[in-house]
This record gives C-alpha cells, sequence and structure tokens, in this order.
C-alpha cells in the first residue's frame, strides 16, 4: 500500500502496460486507454476478455487518490471481464479480472475481506492452469493488502513470492516493479542490507528491460537510484547519496517525470550543513505542492538544524495539528512521525523537556506500529538524551542501550562492506565506459585525420593538373594569358587569407595555453599555501586537532585536483572549496574569525558557471592580512546576488584596513610577493580578452559612523555562464 501512498503524495500519473506477458500474443499490450477502446468492439471470446482487463489495468496503474472517478472504470472493465471470462469458461480471463476487481475492494470499498477472497481464488486459478505471471500479480496484489493491514512481514513476504513467479515466468517488467518496492521497503523498515540486494536486481533490470521504453519503466529507473542514494545516506556516505540522486534527478528531467528529487536533495544539503542550498531545494517542491506533509517536515527540518528552533516548530505543529496536512496524514501518515519525532527535538533544543517527552513519544508510537525502524533509532536516542536531562538515569540508560542495539542491527559491517563494494565496482565500470569512449573518439579521428589527408593528395594531384594545363594552354594560345594570370592572382589571395586564418588561430592557442598556465600556476599556488597552514598548525596544535585539519585538507585538495582541468566549474562547487577553506582557515585561527555566506536573492547555484578558485584568494587576503592581526573576534562576509546574467560577490572584512596591512608588511621581515591576487589578476584579464566573460573587481575600505577605516571590501562583477562548453 505505501508504493501507492508514494505515487499519490508526488503526483505521479503513468500510462502502465502492465500484464503484457499474458496477453502479447494478441498485439493489444501497447496500446493505450483510447486506442484499447477502439479495437474492443472487434474482438470476441478470449482476446476480448484480454483487452477488457487491460483496459482496466491501464485505469488502474494511472489512478491516483487526486481522481478516484478511475476506480469506477476498474470495477467497470474488471466486472465486464469476469462476466464474458465466466461465460466462456475462460480461467486466465476470470483470474486477471479478480485481480482488478480486489483492487476496488480494497481502495474504493475499503473492503479487505472482500479483496483477499478474490486474491485468493486468482492464486488457485493460475495454480490449476500453470500460468506463474497470473500468480505473481495475485501475490503481488496479496502484499497491498497486507500491507493494509499494517502486517508488514506478511506483505514482504507475499513480495518475495511474487518475484519468485516472475522470474519463472520471465516477466523482467513485473520483477523490476516489486523488487523497487521491496527496497523501498526494507528502507523505510532500517532492513538495509535487503533493501540492498533489491535495489541492486532492480537497477539492472530496468536498464534492459522493456518497461524502460515507458513512462512508467523511465520512473522505476530513477526509483532504483534514488533508492540507492537512500542507502548511502543511511550509511553516512552523503557524497555518493548526492551522486546517485542527482542521477535520478537527470532521469526525470530527461523523461519528464515529475518528482525531480527536490525534497531529497535538500535533505541532503541539510545532513551536510548547506542550509542555504538545502531551502532552496525543499522550499522549490513545497511551492508546488503546499499540501505534501512530509515535504513540510523536512522544511522543518532544515530550520531545526539551522537552529531556527521557533520557526521550526511552528511548521512541525502545522503537519501535527494543520487542516491542510490532514488528508495525507490519513493516507501516508511520514510526515505525520517525522513532524512529532522533529518537534521532540527541537523542544530538547529549547530546555522544554515536558514537551520534548509528549511529543516524541507519539511519534515513536507511530514508528513501532509500521516497525519504521530508522525513526525508531531517532526516537530512542531523543528518549535517552531527555531522561537523562530529567535526571531519570536508568530509564535514559535502558533507552540508550535500545538506540546503540538497534542501530548496530541496521547499518551493521557487512551491509557497508557489500555498499562499499558496489561502489568500487560502479567506479571500475565507470572507468571503463570512459576508456571505450576514449578509444571510440581516437578511432574517429584518426579515420577523420586519413579522410583528410586523402582529400590533401586528391586536391594536390588536381592543382598539379591544372597548372600543367594552362602551362600548356599558355605556350599555345596567348590569347588566355590575361586570363590565367588573374586566376593565379586570385589564388594568391586565397592563400594570403589561409596564412591569416592560420595565424588567428595560432594566436588563439597561445591564449588558450597561457590561460592554462595561468590555472596550472593558481593550484600550486593555493595548494602551497594550505600546506603552509597545517606545518604551522601541526607545531603549535595538538595532533587530532592537526589531524582533523589534515582531513579537511584532503578532501579540499580532491575538489581542487577534480576541477583543476576544468575552465569553468558551478557556483555551487566554488562555494563548496570556498567553504572548505574558510572552516580550515577557522581551525587553524582557533575560530579568531567567523564568516558568513549569504544569497541576497534567489539563484540555483548548480546553473551558475565561473572560473575555477576565483574567490579564494580574495578571501585569503582578507584573512592573511586584516582578520588575522586584529585583536578581536573578526567576521569576514561573502555575499552573493544576481542580476541581467551577472554574478555580484562582495567579500566584507572588519580587518585592520589595507594602509595598516602595508604598514605591518613593510616592517615585517617576511617579504613574500602575493601570489594569489596576481595570478587572478592575469586570469580575468585573459577571461575578458578571450572568453566573453566580463569581469572587474574593485578593492575599497570599509569606514565606520566617523569614518575611520573598519575593515575591506572586495567587489566583483562577474558576467557568468549557464555552460560550461566552448570556453577554455
Amino acid at each position: 500500500m505505501k508504493k501507492y501512498f508514494y505515487i499519490s503524495a508526488l503526483s505521479f500519473t503513468f500510462s502502465l502496460n502492465a500484464f503484457t506477458q499474458n496477453i502479447s500474443a494478441n498485439e493489444i499490450d501497447s496500446l493505450s486507454i483510447d486506442s484499447l477502446k477502439k479495437a474492443l468492439p472487434s474482438l470476441k471470446d478470449n482476446a476480448k476478455v484480454d483487452c477488457l482487463n487491460q483496459i482496466a489495468m491501464e485505469y488502474n496503474y494511472s489512478y491516483s487518490y487526486e481522481d478516484v472517478t478511475k476506480m469506477d472504470s476498474i470495477y467497470y472493465y474488471g466486472s465486464e471481464a469476469n462476466k464474458e471470462a465466466t461465460k466462456l469458461g475462460y480461467k486466465k480471463g476470470i483470474g486477471f479480472s479478480l485481480v482488478n476487481l480486489s483492487r476496488t475492494e480494497l481502495f474504493a470499498n475499503k473492503n479487505i475481506p472482500a479483496a483477499e477472497k478474490n486474491i485468493r481464488e486468482s492464486i488457485l486459478i493460475g495454480e490449476s492452469i500453470n500460468n506463474p505471471d497470473l500468480v505473481g500479480w495475485a501475490y503481488y496484489e496479496l502484499g497491498e493488502i497486507d500491507q493494509a493491514k499494517n502486517n508488514s512481514q506478511d506483505a514482504s513476504a507475499n513480495y518475495r513470492k511474487a518475484i519468485k513467479y516472475f522470474q519463472i515466468s520471465g516477466n523482467e517488467d513485473a520483477e523490476a516493479e516489486v523488487a523497487n518496492w521491496l527496497c523501498f521497503n526494507s528502507v523505510g523498515e532500517g532492513k538495509y542490507e535487503d533493501g540492498f540486494a533489491y535495489c541492486e536486481r532492480c537497477e539492472a533490470l530496468s536498464q534492459k528491460s522493456r518497461v524502460h521504453n515507458m513512462a512508467f519503466g523511465h520512473f522505476l529507473r530513477e526509483f532504483a537510484l534514488k533508492n540507492m542514494g537512500d542507502l548511502y545516506k543511511a550509511a553516512g556516505d552523503y557524497e555518493t547519496a548526492m551522486e546517485y540522486f542527482q542521477q535520478a534527478r537527470k532521469q526525470a528531467l530527461l523523461y519528464d517525470i515529475k518528482w525531480t528529487m527536490e525534497p531529497e536533495i535538500g535533505e541532503l544539503f541539510c545532513y551536510m550543513g548547506q542550509y542555504d542550498s538545502a531551502f532552496v531545494y525543499i522550499k522549490k517542491y513545497t511551492d508546488l505542492d503546499p499540501n505534501n506533509g512530509w515535504a513540510a517536515a523536512m522544511l522543518g527540518e532544515t530550520y531545526l538544524m539551522n537552529k531556527q528552533y521557533d520557526t521550526a516548530l511552528h511548521i512541525f505543529k502545522e503537519c501535527i495539528y494543520g487542516k491542510q496536512y490532514e488528508e495525507y496524514n490519513k493516507q501516508i501518515k511520514q510526515g505525520l512521525k517525522a513532524a512529532f519525532l522533529f518537534a521532540g527535538k527541537a523542544y530538547i533544543a529549547k530546555k522544554n523537556y515536558a514537551n520534548a517527552l509528549k511529543y516524541t513519544k507519539e511519534g515513536l508510537a507511530l514508528a513501532k506500529k509500521d516497525n519504521e525502524q530508522p525513526l525508531l533509532v531517532s526516537g530512542y536516542e531523543q528518549l535517552s538524551e531527555i531522561y537523562y536531562h530529567m535526571s531519570k538515569y536508568d530509564s535514559a540508560y535502558n533507552y540508550l542501550l535500545k538506540y546503540t542495539t538497534l542501530k548496530d542491527s541496521i547499518v551493521n559491517r557487512q551491509f557497508l562492506l557489500r555498499l562499499n563494494n558496489y561502489k568500487k565496482v560502479a567506479e571500475d565500470e565507470k572507468k571503463k565506459a570512459e576508456i571505450g569512449l576514449l578509444n571510440k573518439d581516437i578511432k574517429i579521428k584518426s579515420q577523420q585525420l586519413k579522410q583528410e589527408t586523402q582529400q590533401k593528395y586528391f586536391l594536390l594531384i588536381l592543382l598539379s593538373a591544372l597548372m600543367l594545363a594552362g602551362f600548356f594552354v599558355y605556350r599555345s594560345i596567348a590569347l588566355k594569358r590575361k586570363n590565367d594570370k588573374a586566376a593565379l592572382e586570385n589564388a594568391l589571395e586565397v592563400q594570403q587569407l589561409e596564412n591569416e586564418k592560420k595565424h588567428a588561430e595560432l594566436q588563439r592557442r597561445t591564449a588558450e595555453l597561457e590561460m592554462q598556465a595561468l590555472r596550472a600556476q593558481m593550484n600550486p599556488h593555493f595548494i602551497f599555501n594550505c600546506l603552509s597552514s597545517i606545518n604551522r598548525f601541526i607545531l603549535l596544535n595538538k595532533t587530532e586537532a592537526a589531524s582533523d585539519y589534515l582531513t579537511r585538507f584532503s578532501r579540499l585538495i580532491r575538489m581542487v585536483l577534480v576541477h583543476s582541468q576544468e575552465p569553468l566549474i558551478t557556483l555551487e562547487d566554488e562555494l563548496e572549496i570556498l567553504r572548505l577553506y574558510l572552516d580550515m582557515e577557522q581551525l587553524r585561527f582557533k575560530d579568531a574569525f567567523d564568516y558568513q555566506v549569504i544569497f541576497t536573492n534567489r539563484l540555483d547555484t548548480g546553473s551558475v558557471f565561473i572560473p575555477s578558485l576565483l574567490l579564494q584568494p580574495f578571501c585569503e587576503n582578507a584573512i592573511w592580512h586584516g582578520l588575522m592581526h586584529k585583536e578581536k573576534k573578526g567576521n569576514l562576509q561573502v555575499a552573493l546576488s544576481m542580476e541581467d546574467q551577472v554574478l555580484h560577490c562582495t567579500i566584507t572584512d572588519d580587518g585592520i584596513g589595507r594602509k595598516m596591512a602595508a604598514e605591518m608588511k613593510s616592517k615585517s621581515t617576511e617579504k613574500n610577493k602575493s601570489l594569489g591576487l596576481k595570478i587572478t589578476r592575469e586570469r580575468l584579464a585573459l577571461l575578458n580578452g578571450e572568453n566573453g566573460i566580463t569581469t572587474s573587481y574593485e578593492i575599497s575600505d570599509v569606514l565606520d559612523e566617523e569614518g575611520n577605516v573598519a575593515g575591506t571590501k572586495v567587489e566583483l562583477r562577474i558576467r557568468y555562464k549557464e555552460s560550461a562548453k566552448n570556453v577554455i
């Protein structure tokens, strides 16, 4: 039942060709509802029954809670198929009609006993005629009935039986579908190891399955990628999880699937501490679906993790008690459970332990009812903390044991090992594919070069023949000398134009090489500064802190190396590099300054491309020459905005100012030149001259109310690109 709730909550509308194995011989399985209705009057006997069942199934899989009238259509065509099949004694038709009718009993009439009676009868029919496809669909629907009865164990057992029969019948489309929902249920219940096996199977099937050419097939592929991302998120590998979520988003955008992963990506940004990006993605989805309690709960979670507790509590209480979420909570309850637990967590932060206990217990009770083990882990941890603060140490200890035991059981070493091995295999396959594409490209270029060489030889021979013919014509016909001379002059002009073109190409290539050389200088300069910081930190601080610093540095170097050969990178990646660097400098100077990265208007950082390491040298200059010499704690602010295809970046510090920094530098024994800003100026000059990216910056003093210098401000204006193609 969770499957249909999930589709309904995300407003999916797919037209599926389910049950295709049983009627493919009649060539009606690939038709739409309208086409099936047009073909129906011309069909007779078994073919007519199959067509009626197929129409019912098409309505069944395009059904959503927003359009309940489709249940009437499912019931009508299912009943007609049952009547015709009963007259003919067509057992297969009777069996599939009972599967269709059970759906209306389950969801429209809420009559679980009647739905179960129809399904068990269809199982008996399928077994009697040895039709594994019919038995597989019947067990699948029986699992849905068990879900409605809140019997998740029996539901999973019936899903596994369904997969077994689909494997016997060779229906890989249906196997992929059931495996996906089994993985989804396993992730929700915290059975990650089981979920991984089903997710791996579904991903393999969805890539080769015939259903991959239809809308629901594309959705299954997206859902498999999403499930794999959830598994890596559960293991704490947020970077790999984000890669899978982004792949799923590309799948949705490519095939126009309405579920574009905004809430999932936003929540992951929240866990990664990137709250600005989290707000952008989650608010984008809540604006589209304001009645979705699950997405609203995630928005509240983002405020909670950003320590805006009152705003978060307001959203959670709206999720729990608000009328706009009432229908959603009645059907799905996922947002309701999360809202209770998040509200408890917010009250813990506000030290209101009585309310924290109340809301946490409510959420824990709902999680226990549905056996949502990941939510149970969060609930046990919160109860342990609450009882500890209430000085009820026995209860705190008991819930701490429950938390530790359950967490260790669902995220075990075997699951982490399998996930890591799968990641290595995926990376190896990706490298092999890249090598294959590279070899193919080399072969194509070699063939093109060969063809160009042959054309040159042909043209050379042809030119020689023309010159020889002209020589004989010149000697034999004196009147044509004038025309031959004019033709030769034209040929010389063409050659001159070609030489000028080659010269211009050489100049362009020279500019390219200069730009590449500057990028190559920028990276060693940046790495040198970071290594110098690490060396000083090791000499001045403890080993554990130095290790933490080195770990951050390794992540930073990884991102720098990844983008070192790229002329432009996304603003999102540039800001990630900048945050890592600023975190390192904060750690090195023992939090001697704070920093903020703010957006003064709305912009999609994943769609804005700028040169790499463009902002870091200015921030480095602000820290080393402004904030480092300040006696009190300093502040660094990076403000970003977008206007008319121009990215505005203002870097402001409240340091000692340029004049005092210059005086201190003149007195210092260290006379090292500021290579970072020097290289950056040269990069900006080349960018303005070659790539059509208008970039400029100004450095000015910040003055207080009395006119005294209170810091330094750098204003950059960059005409950014929306694509990284066709640039150096």
